[in-house]
């Protein structure tokens, strides 16, 4: 059953079966009519282009620049596995990560000022912000890497340079990575930690 629905979403669009009937239709044929219509929709969704935003905040979640400076400054380093390597390189694991930003004040805004995805050889992949986001206190903002994004493969990682008032918590910043795969998941998390930012 498998192998006849993979063969008929891969036939274009424009070729899928176009059943010319009378007005009135014989049950059988009404119901196959129907099963074919509701396939081929459901091929042509599935071929389509994801259109999901990989930086998740809410609204409510932000705010507008302070009038103050926010002079504490840092950047921190999360190691997200885009893709693991098993049994002595043998097999690969694909994960889906969700990095995620929390402002760990209970008063103060945190501004994320940059976020980068870099791979395993420190190479920039993507750059997500063109303007800081503020967030209010105890709120969190999430970017989101597909499982089929392997652009990042074995040691990638997200850097993300941060400001907030002098005297405030830090962020507390994290990256979860998933994988499923037949009957068996994974879950891994991973810690940030503050580095040095380039001179």
């Amino acid at each position: 059953m498998s192998s006849r629905k993979e063969k008929v979403c891969a036939m274009p669009l424009n070729l899928a079966p176009r059943v010319l009937v009378p007005r009135v239709l014989a049950p059988g044929v009404l119901a196959l009519a129907l099963v074919v219509s509701a396939f081929v929709t459901e091929c042509a969704a599935r071929s389509s282009p994801p259109s999901a935003q990989p930086v998740i905040v809410s609204p409510d979640a932000t705010t507008s620049a302070p009038a103050e400076k926010l002079a504490l400054r840092g950047r921190t380093l999360i190691p997200l596995h885009s893709t693991l390597i098993g049994q002595g390189g043998v097999t690969r694991l694909n994960f889906s990560g969700a990095l995620s930003i929390h402002n760990a004040s209970a008063t103060n805004i945190l501004a994320i000022e940059k976020i980068e995805y870099r791979n395993g050889s420190g190479q920039l992949i993507e750059s997500y912000l063109n303007e800081p986001i503020y967030l209010k206190p105890y709120a969190s903002l999430q970017v989101l890497i597909a499982q089929d994004d392997v652009r990042g493969g074995t040691g990638a990682s997200f850097t993300v340079d941060w400001s907030t008032a002098v005297g405030s918590d830090e962020p507390l910043i994290e990256a979860i990575m998933t994988s499923f795969t037949g009957p068996h998941s994974y879950a891994i998390l991973s810690p940030g930690r503050r580095v040095s930012p380039a001179q």
